[in-house]
């Protein structure tokens, strides 16, 4: 069975890939044109940011969600495992909106 550590942890690594995988498709290989320090900005402080933000964010959510169910932090992995397995999504798509407002700004 599936620690709610091991899935954070596993949150915390596919959101960076999430991150990246979406920089490849939206601006990478997408439409969204970008200096080269607006790229820097991007994959540095995105990959930074969106392991912290997102991928904290969805543990903290999924945690209150198994606290309120259970009444344990510890109670079910799932609500943990669901959120390894979203957070990378959200990610992904929060990628075009953050770099076209960072083109936009620069």
């Amino acid at each position: 069975m599936i620690s709610p550590e091991h899935a954070n942890t596993k949150s915390s690594q596919f959101t960076v890939v999430g991150w990246l995988a979406g920089l490849a498709y939206y601006v990478w290989f997408g439409s969204i044109e970008a200096t080269v320090v607006e790229h820097a900005i991007l994959i540095v402080a995105g990959i930074f940011l969106s392991s912290i933000i997102i991928g904290g964010g969805v543990a903290l959510l999924f945690g209150i969600l198994t606290r309120a169910l259970t009444g344990s932090w510890d109670g079910s992995p799932h609500g943990y495992a669901w959120g390894a397995f979203i957070a990378p999504v959200i990610a992904f798509f929060a990628v075009r909106p953050t770099a076209t407002a960072l083109v936009e700004f620069i």
